[in-house]
């Protein structure tokens, strides 16, 4: 489909003009250049990059028969806001949401800071009006967005958002590593950690690793696959990735020459940190990288003989450590869902989902999904029901 041009004429802050206009695609190569424009000088999260929602499109999003609406505005010709976008239908209802938005973290859109620091609701909504118009959908539902974003409440937040079920985890790394660490675990918890990882190093052949060569990243990942298997088989908790589709698109993931030639060169989104012992890959962490920020997406353990020795959590102090040595790096972002280990490291940090409805049945839908996100949260805030779905999880996975 060939791409369409919205005229939304207004004054608004930080246009810089009164004629913006707002282009719509289905074709993702059609605006990669000013994609990775903004991917490289403006503010957003790997989630939403050119090459991620690349390989969602290429592998989940075609399964899903989901139709890519990618939303650029120009401010004064240059590119301000990127939305990548999904339309779909449910019930006879048109619903706009984030392209991939349930293998992402959280969503934000790709933003001109300039821009992202001046827009005001207004324009926000006249953005939001005009994309549910072109595009015939009775509603937009912006789910995960974080409530305060780099300095300012985020402008996709509207004034009927509710808290989304979980937060996110986030935490200052600008310190020396022995400063973090003192401050986030107390003596004890510093004593047994570091007790655990000398055990993992006892042991022979410890290594850490950010894979890089084609082999280490397919030997990564097939590590990560088998052990979040398992983990399902154990625990009953659903393996994201246990489908072809799912497994196609890590590889694209992690492995660029697998994605199309871009205009500006830019490494896979995901990159692969191992931690091996005796020869194996015991613990697994897929990283992405965006300005400051390491992204921590996702990670694996194996269940054998060092499980004691908890790999997993060595292999975080590991991460840990060495972007506390880096300059560039100002945060660790842990994702959404409260673990254990997240709150070790990082403190969390509200999301919202808001909904913006154009027509009745948008109205509708976006009653009955705002009713649904307070049930959800209510469940995920019990003492007493969310610990009762976790057991009977356990009880299904072993055949009780």
């Amino acid at each position: 489909m060939s791409a369409a041009a919205i005229d939304i004429s207004g004054t608004h802050p930080g246009s810089g003009s009164g004629n913006d206009d707002l282009q719509l695609t289905e074709d993702l190569e059609e605006l990669a250049s000013e994609w990775t424009q903004l991917e490289s000088a403006g503010i957003g999260n790997p989630y939403h990059g050119f090459l991620w929602c690349k390989a969602f499109q290429n592998t989940l999003g075609t399964a899903e028969r989901s139709r890519p609406l990618i939303a650029l505005l120009r401010s004064a010709g240059r590119p301000v806001l990127l939305l990548p976008l999904s339309l779909f239908t449910k019930n006879g209802v048109r619903v706009l949401t984030f392209l991939g938005a349930r293998i992402g973290n959280q969503n934000t859109g790709l933003w001109d800071k300039a821009y992202y620091e001046a827009v005001g609701p207004e324009a926000i909504r006249n953005v939001l009006h005009q994309l549910c118009q072109k595009s015939n959908a009775d509603c937009i539902d912006l789910q995960n967005v974080p409530c305060q974003w780099t300095g300012r409440p985020h402008p996709l937040v509207l004034g009927n958002a509710q808290l989304s079920p979980n937060p996110l985890y986030r935490g200052s790394v600008t310190g020396t590593f022995e400063d973090v660490f003192k401050t986030l675990h107390s003596k004890s918890a510093r004593k047994n950690l570091t007790r655990k990882q000398r055990h993992l190093q006892d042991a022979g052949g410890y290594e850490i690793r950010v894979c890089q060569q084609p082999a280490e990243i397919e030997a990564g990942l097939e590590a990560f696959l088998e052990q979040r298997e398992a983990r399902a088989q154990i625990t009953g908790v659903p393996n994201a990735f246990s489908s072809p589709e799912a497994k196609a698109f890590l590889r694209q993931a992690t492995q660029s020459p697998a994605l199309s030639v871009t205009p500006d060169k830019m490494s896979a989104p995901l990159k692969i940190w191992t931690l091996s012992v005796s020869t194996q890959i015991r613990a697994t962490y897929m990283c992405a990288r965006d300005g400051g920020t390491l992204h921590a997406y996702s990670n694996s353990v194996a269940h054998d003989e060092f499980l004691k020795n908890s790999p997993g959590l060595v292999l975080i102090r590991e991460i840990v450590e060495k972007i506390c040595a880096d300059p560039d790096t100002k945060t660790l972002d842990l994702g959404i869902g409260e673990e254990h280990y997240k709150t070790s490291w990082t403190r969390p940090e509200p999301m919202c989902d808001s909904r913006y409805s154009r027509t009745a049945r948008g109205k509708i839908y976006s009653a009955v999904q705002t009713a649904k996100t307070r049930l959800i949260s209510r469940i995920r805030n019990s003492d007493r029901l969310w610990p009762m779905i976790k057991n009977l999880r356990r009880m299904r996975a072993s055949g009780n």
